[in-house]
């Protein structure tokens, strides 16, 4: 299409809309342009294009978008980045798009509207109606974070994800990288270098761990440095994206780059001199014998796990590496801080469960085990502490039906931590992590009765707490902590379970509880020799038959624990869960349908929790859970809210959900201002960290450390 034609176009409408004779207004000829929709058609008042008369001006000017190759003429949106929309004729009817939203979110409007992410059209009536009478596109694709695909931080980072879920076709793609600007490591493994590509990365998140200093410069420039056509790969949320400089060359030429070259040299806020030069002022407030330790080490070991240190948080390291040496210089604990965390510094629990300060990690690393062998640190820790939070959320609503709910809360239900009390279920889920770590099954992994024995000590330790008899020693750390030694009011049948311990009585109870071995079980697989023989699902079989029978519920904790083997996994671009959901194999376990298959074409329906009714069943919790997380795994806060707003088991679906987005997410990732209020959030996350210490390279117990912490059964 060449100009003219299009020109000729956005008269023939303006016609159409102002009258056969259009005496007011007129194409903007001298400001008609190509841009990556198609051609770009302004018009204005003809007295202000005409006379200059600025008090006719239409402001911001109008401007139609006449689409290649098809000739649809399109409204562009007012402002940079938004979305056009179809041109219409007032006093006709038209169909109305229905644009994914994060179209719209990603600011990349001006590559146009991609088909595939037009889910349908809705009949508007000549009046303005709009109807009920709809047509769905089948050729709509998922949108990529509701697909589950890594939260993009930037327009290149968009760009990517969208041609991933072929949103963009690989001409658009270059177009729109004609003006994005990518990076170049200079300090550390410069590599993932290859003979056949050039590696590029999208965003200072993707770039080596040890990468401390880089190039920022923007495409137009690099491509231009090379001298023979060179294969580039784009390292980003999504898979390596690999584009020919030959082909942004081309692009160049077609939509040269609008904005102002970029070409510099940035680095770490860590290894620059202001976290130096507050080491040096702390030692002098102190009285240090020597300045602390900048953070460098602990900022590589965040982005080992997927985590960036804010410089708010660098200065905190700074603060409480100073303060730990100042207690380690004068040996006086007394001269720590009243307040912690303005200082840095975070509560953790000794070998006798009183608390001691530590410099805080921010959810973000640990410090003895910066990186994992199956399980990543974040995923552990993300997973127990999301499971309390959810667990918390859920018991504000855990005995009411939705209509009660919404009664109650207003037509959307419960939206925000009513509160921070810890659970039972957490409670409990924390005796049984440490009866698995305390379990000496590592020494022989065919003794099953070891880890089932460890297991019941776990919880008989929990009963403990709850004020009731029992006949071994309660024994270790954790059940030390006055702050679990509270009544926090146990479903009824958990707790006779239980009790049939102290009978010598093992498995009597049924029920969905049952999935809270669940968790305990995948963690056993953490490390070299830290399984059972027969896997997670065997410890699996092993820590729900301590107090339930072996029956439908087994088979889908065997399921559950499946699923937990995939998403603690330590990966970078990690796997959806509604794949992840069909690639776990349990005979009669019927659940993963509750995920909606995302690969389809068309528009999908996304399961509602409540759709499964108010059962109190497992496979039921499983469903509404499954439905709560299903296209929300990147939204923690919507997927939270979604598990406890039913008429089933709130505050076990909730938990369930925040482990799933919680290891996904890691505790940076939930909603921080619920964590805030979340009662012994540390103590969780202490316990976590432990957890993935043991599951790793090689136990602590093994060195000695924990022969106190965690004695054996």
């Amino acid at each position: 299409m060449e100009t003219a034609e299009a020109v000729a176009k956005v008269e023939a409408w303006l016609r159409a809309v102002h009258g056969s004779r259009v005496s007011g207004l007129r194409v903007d000829h001298a400001k008609v342009r190509r841009v990556p929709e198609g051609w770009s058609v302004p018009y204005n008042s003809v007295a202000y294009l005409d006379g200059g008369d600025a008090g006719k001006e239409i402001f911001p000017p109008p401007r139609l978008i006449v689409r290649e190759p098809d000739g649809q003429l399109r409204e562009a949106s007012p402002r940079p980045g938004g979305v056009s929309v179809p041109a219409r004729t007032p006093g006709q009817g038209h169909w109305a798009e229905l644009v994914d939203p994060e179209v719209a979110e990603s600011g990349l409007g001006h590559l146009g509207v991609p088909d595939m992410a037009v889910g349908g059209w809705t009949w508007i009536a000549p009046d303005g109606t709009r109807t009920d009478e709809e047509r769905v596109n089948h050729r709509y694709r998922t949108g990529p974070l509701r697909m589950g695909l890594e939260h993009p931080v930037n327009e290149l980072e968009w760009m990517l994800l969208f041609a991933e879920v072929s949103w963009l076709d690989d001409e658009r793609l270059l177009t729109g990288l004609t003006q994005v600007e990518v990076l170049l490591p200079l300090t550390g493994i410069t590599g993932r270098r290859h003979a056949e590509w050039y590696p590029v990365h999208s965003s200072t998140r993707q770039l080596p761990p040890d990468t401390t200093q880089w190039r920022r410069v923007d495409l137009a420039t690099l491509v231009s440095e090379f001298s023979t056509p060179t294969m580039l790969a784009f390292y980003g949320p999504a898979s390596i994206q690999k584009v020919s400089s030959a082909d942004l060359v081309a692009a160049l030429e077609r939509f040269p780059r609008q904005r102002p070259p970029v070409d510099v040299i940035e680095s770490r806020f860590e290894v620059g001199e202001e976290p130096a030069r507050l080491a040096r002022e702390m030692t002098a407030r102190l009285g240090l014998r020597s300045p602390a330790e900048v953070p460098e080490h602990e900022a590589r070991y965040a982005r080992t796990n997927g985590f960036e240190l804010t410089d708010d948080e660098v200065r905190r390291t700074v603060i409480g590496n100073s303060w730990e040496q100042l207690v380690h210089e004068t040996g006086d604990p007394r001269r720590w801080p009243s307040d912690l965390a303005a200082n840095g510094l975070r509560p953790v629990y000794d070998d006798d469960g009183r608390v001691t300060p530590q410099v805080d990690a921010f959810g973000k690393y640990c410090v003895r085990a910066p990186k994992g062998v199956r399980y990543g640190y974040r995923c552990v820790t993300g997973a127990v502490v999301g499971f309390a939070l959810g667990e918390t959320l859920g018991r504000a609503v855990d005995a009411l039906s939705l209509d009660e709910i919404r009664a109650r809360f207003g037509p959307r239900g419960i939206r925000d931590l009513l509160s921070g009390e810890l659970g039972p279920l957490t409670q409990r889920l924390m005796f049984l992590v440490e009866g698995v770590i305390r379990s000496r099954h590592t020494e022989s992994p065919a003794d099953s009765a070891l880890l089932a024995d460890a297991v019941e000590g776990g919880l008989l330790r929990w009963l403990h707490t709850q004020g009731q008899p029992v006949p071994r020693e309660a024994d270790g750390w954790l059940v030390r902590v006055a702050g679990l030694h509270a009544d926090r009011l146990p479903d009824a049948d958990d707790l006779a379970a239980v009790r049939a311990l102290v009978r010598g009585e093992r498995g009597t109870g049924s029920g969905a509880t049952a999935l809270l071995a669940a968790l305990p079980a995948a963690l056993t697989e953490g490390g070299a020799s830290t399984r059972v023989s027969g896997g997670v699902r065997a410890a699996a079989r092993v820590i729900a038959g301590v107090t339930h029978r072996a029956d439908a519920d087994t088979t889908l904790v065997e399921y559950l624990t499946g699923l937990f083997q995939h998403v603690l996994a330590d990966e970078n671009n990690r796997t959806p869960l509604w794949m992840t959901a069909r690639d776990v194999r349990v005979e009669g376990a019927d659940v993963a349908a509750a995920f909606p298959d995302y690969a389809k074409f068309g528009l999908l329906d996304a399961r509602d929790p409540e759709e499964f009714g108010a059962g109190r069943d497992t496979a039921t919790v499983l469903r509404q859970t499954f439905a709560a997380v299903g296209g929300c795994e990147n939204r923690p806060r919507v997927a939270l809210l979604r598990a406890v707003n039913h008429s089933g088991r709130s505050a076990l679906t909730g938990a369930l959900a925040g482990a799933l987005v919680g290891a996904r997410a890691g505790i940076p990732g939930l909603p921080a201002a619920w964590l805030e209020r979340l009662e012994l959030r540390h103590l969780v996350e202490n316990l976590a960290t432990d957890a993935y210490e043991h599951f790793n390279r090689a136990s602590p117990l093994k060195q000695g450390r924990w022969a106190k912490r965690y004695p054996g059964t």
